[in-house]
């Protein structure tokens, strides 16, 4: 499945195959997003999904259900499973 994902508020929009991550996906189409480890570790990629659905297939996100729920994803681990919008501001 083919998704959408929108990076705010540059408006930057790239396509993202389901079976790939957010991040892979950024770095095939030349989209630059902050990453650094890309296992999930440094948490250099961390960034809010104001909008759609991801889901974590190999390891589970380091972060609390607290942060969970407030929107957190790391790209470099995250698959999407909807059309995504994302920021890396607060």
């Amino acid at each position: 499945m083919i998704y959408q994902v929108m990076i705010k508020p540059s408006n930057v929009e790239f396509s993202i195959d389901s079976e790939q991550t957010i991040l892979s996906a950024a770095m095939e189409q030349d989209v630059i997003l902050p990453y650094r480890c890309k296992v999930g570790a440094c948490m250099t990629c961390i960034c809010k999904k104001i909008e759609g659905e991801v889901e974590y297939r190999h390891l589970e996100p380091m972060l609390t259900y607290k942060e969970q729920q407030q929107g957190w994803i790391f790209p470099c681990q995250a698959y999407a499973k909807s059309h995504l919008i994302l920021t890396f501001e607060e």
